[in-house]
């Protein structure tokens, strides 16, 4: 057989071949590129970093609350939403709950509301209550196909009212989660925002309620569209570091804890 080198007698020819089966002879001698080199120098090297250890069966809280008892919880998220610009009103009973309610309204001379199904409200005859004082209500619901009208219907709601999740206590924060008869529209759109939390609801803080939900098999969580998080009024700062509030979303924050 012959030499597959020896394809023509052109010099140039035999002499770019003999060129190309050196490199390949030293390809063999020296199996490793630059690349290969430097990457097993990195393997052989000391690791920078030890192996974490594994997850802990409970985290130590961010935000931490010696006394957990319903007042102290109470006392807390108040002095906490309030800190944020927002308002706290502590009442007894479903009837003093209606009453705060349509009060808190009529300071703002709401026509028309945004609200939950009244089924996720903790305030039994709140519906008819305000009703009877003559404000129209409007649960929003968007579809693709209905979306403008909706809209337009919509824009000029004075107050939103809807239930939470919870409220916690040592960062004054509303946990709110969506799902059928609880849309997102009433806590963001109209400029004021009247959630209504009963005392049960308090927790210390994030951990306590993430918690408690894991405990109960996230059932809840798995049903909702998706969770927010509402700590008071919205909050905008520019670069000049003045603070607005109320641009992304309601400017004022008036919670109602019924006992």
């Amino acid at each position: 057989m012959s030499d597959p080198f020896e394809i023509s007698p052109s010099p140039l020819r035999s002499g770019i071949l003999v060129a190309q089966r050196q490199y390949d002879l030293q390809d063999d001698i020296m199996p490793t590129s630059s690349r290969d080199r430097i990457l097993n120098k990195l393997r052989e090297a000391r690791r920078p970093f030890e192996d974490a250890p594994p997850r802990p069966a409970a985290y130590m809280p961010v935000t931490q609350l010696t006394d957990t008892s319903p007042d102290a919880l109470l006392e807390k998220f108040t002095e906490m939403l309030v800190g944020l610009s927002g308002e706290v009103y502590v009442v007894e009973g479903d009837q003093a709950a209606c009453d705060k309610v349509l009060e808190l309204l009529a300071s703002h001379e709401a026509t028309h509301i945004l609200a939950w199904d009244f089924a996720h409200i903790p305030i039994n005859g709140l519906d008819v209550a305000i009703r009877d004082a003559g404000i129209e209500i409007t649960q929003p619901t968007l579809q693709d196909d209905s979306r403008p009208d909706v809209i337009a219907k919509i824009d000029g709601a004075q107050v939103g009212i809807t239930g939470v999740d919870a409220a916690i206590a040592t960062t004054g924060t509303l946990a709110v989660s969506t799902g059928p008869g609880r849309g997102r529209i009433p806590t963001v759109l109209p400029p004021v925002y009247i959630p209504i939390i009963t005392l049960d609801q308090l927790v210390p803080n994030i951990e306590a309620w993430l918690a408690d939900e894991r405990a109960d098999g996230m059932t809840k969580m798995r049903d909702r569209a998706n969770v927010a998080f509402i700590s008071g009024p919205s909050r905008t700062g520019d670069i000049e570091m003045e603070l607005i509030l109320g641009v992304h979303g309601p400017g004022v924050v008036q919670a109602v804890v019924k006992r």
